[in-house]
């Protein structure tokens, strides 16, 4: 298996990241990427990008240095209600928002917190993907929020950098896949990378889903058109509310 794109990746907009967009691109180009997506950090989380730069994204070209650039970000999750970070404007004209919880921008809660606030988050129109649900810091009722995000449409990332960054993340990832597998709930493998350097290694994340048998055809973005599919679907709801 090989991805076509990696949709997690971070600027120096984000400010512990080290690569410009024009390194990512380049990057992704030399990988033989088809596609990225550019999703810096919220401004809620103490590196997070400012509020101007997702609004300023609409202005970038579709494609830069012959790669599909999807704008977007990684919202952090703030409260129990599944408060994100971003609204209005600069949230409304991205592409593609992975919504996650970090130690950095939200305390831990309890179990059921966690629960509620991921099914809030899925219930947000605007939110397209979950990010790295593995991390045991932030430990929740898995079927529960499966089944919901199976009947939103929405997907999940199984995060490469997860393994290395969330120490436990391992076993639950692996939950995580069998029931996708069960409730047929596509995936996209991301690097989650912060320099140009780990721009698609992705390893880690396919080895997971190999391991676990999970069916290639639910890996979206294994495919430039599946992952064009879904964010052009997606537009289309959001667009819908409008």
């Amino acid at each position: 298996m090989k991805i076509l794109g990696d949709m997690h990746t971070h600027t120096i907009a984000s400010s512990h990241a080290f690569s410009t967009l024009k390194e990512l691109t380049e990057a992704a180009k030399e990988a033989g990427h088809s596609f990225i997506a550019i999703t810096d950090h919220g401004p809620e989380m103490n590196d997070g990008a400012n509020r101007l730069h997702f609004v300023g994204l609409s202005n970038l070209p579709e494609y830069i240095n012959g790669v599909r650039v999807y704008k977007g970000a990684e919202v952090n999750i703030k409260d129990a209600n599944g408060r994100i970070d971003l609204k209005g404007k600069a949230l409304k004209r991205l592409e593609f928002v992975i919504a996650s919880f970090h130690k950095e921008a939200i305390e831990p809660m309890s179990e059921a917190e966690h629960t509620q606030a991921w099914l809030k988050v899925i219930a947000n129109p605007y939110v397209d993907c979950l990010g790295h649900m593995g991390n045991p810091v932030f430990s929740f009722d898995h079927e529960t929020v499966m089944k919901a995000l199976k009947d939103s449409g929405k997907i999940f990332e199984i995060n490469a950098n997860s393994p290395l960054v969330r120490k436990g993340s391992e076993e639950n990832c692996r939950d995580l896949i069998r029931l996708a597998k069960r409730y047929e709930i596509p995936v996209i493998a991301n690097s989650d990378a912060h320099i140009y350097l780990n721009v698609g290694n992705v390893e880690n994340a396919l080895t997971l889903l190999k391991e676990e048998d999970f069916p290639e055809d639910l890996i979206l973005n294994l495919s430039k058109e599946k992952m064009d599919e879904y964010i052009k679907r997606r537009r289309a709801e959001k667009d819908s509310l409008c």
